[in-house]
């Protein structure tokens, strides 16, 4: 027989899942974005904007998940950096928070954060990248007409206690948040022409582990990926998925909605009391 308290995670995390927005659109839910933990977004630049993709996950299971493309703002609280690397190796590092657009992506999993390649530009870059500080959140912007709008109190609460709640899962380092750190950065480094050969794959999970190089992974996690990253290989060779990039986005999916379980069936007082955490 399955516990009611399992019974009452699935529950909620349904609610993640499935809300329906009445015919006046509510607000959506404020999402958690996920660490980097020494793993940075890599932005791509293409058509004058830089982009790239970070894990999310939801924080108000009573509220509707983000459409495709709606627009969120960093919450007080956590912060988001930029990283501009120039030719000669030198290294320029910026707040984000103003800079910075954030576009929900997929339902509540992940989120795109781009800014103009002009921005490049100016610093004498060659590379752009993005850091996720711990207890980083972001808010839905607010339209005209909101049928029900997210009020300062609500806005506290989650993004201070409940984001707080969710720092153990989502953002210190372990076996499905690491392998869901790795699988954002394959996510981001795949090349339109992805790797074709068994061969061509393994030097591009070498590349991924370079990227990574500055993190302090649980070696569960780097597993985890390595293996989610060989069964995609294998899906594409035998015609199962139409790519490697969405099959990784599949499995990165799956990671958030596994840790989204854990985060409702956790204690409702995270380690070390709520001294604090009501936060923004």
């Amino acid at each position: 027989m399955i516990p009611l308290r399992v019974l009452a995670a699935l529950a909620a995390f349904a609610g993640c899942l499935l809300l329906e927005c009445p015919a006046v659109e509510a607000a959506p839910q404020i999402l958690g974005l996920v660490a980097s933990n020494g793993t940075p977004t890599q932005l791509r630049c293409e058509d004058g904007i830089c982009r790239g993709v970070v894990s999310s996950f939801c924080l108000q299971n009573n509220r509707a998940s983000p459409k495709a493309d709606s627009e969120y703002r960093l919450a007080p609280g956590g912060g988001l950096t930029i990283v501009a690397t120039r030719e000669d190796g030198s290294v320029i590092r910026l707040p984000g928070e103003k800079l910075v657009t954030i576009r929900s992506r997929n339902g509540f999993s992940s989120v795109s954060v781009s800014l103009p390649e002009s921005h490049l530009k100016v610093l004498g870059g060659i590379s752009l990248a993005i850091e996720i500080a711990p207890l980083t959140s972001a808010l839905p912007v607010a339209i005209a007409g909101d049928s029900n709008p997210q009020t300062p109190e609500e806005i506290a609460q989650v993004t201070g206690t409940l984001r707080r709640l969710a720092e153990r899962i989502f953002d210190d380092p372990g076996e499905t948040s690491d392998a869901a750190r790795l699988a954002i950065v394959v996510i981001n480094s795949l090349p339109a022409d992805e790797p074709q050969t068994a061969t061509a794959r393994e030097a591009m999970w070498d590349k991924t582990l370079m990227l990574a190089a500055g993190a302090t992974l649980d070696p569960r996690g780097i597993a985890k990926a390595a293996s989610m990253f060989r069964k995609c290989g294998a899906a594409v060779d035998s015609h199962r998925t139409p790519s490697l990039k969405i099959c990784m986005e599949l499995e990165q999916t799956d990671l958030i909605g596994d840790m989204e379980l854990d985060r409702i069936m956790a204690p409702a007082t995270p380690i070390g009391g709520l001294d604090g955490a009501s936060g923004s």
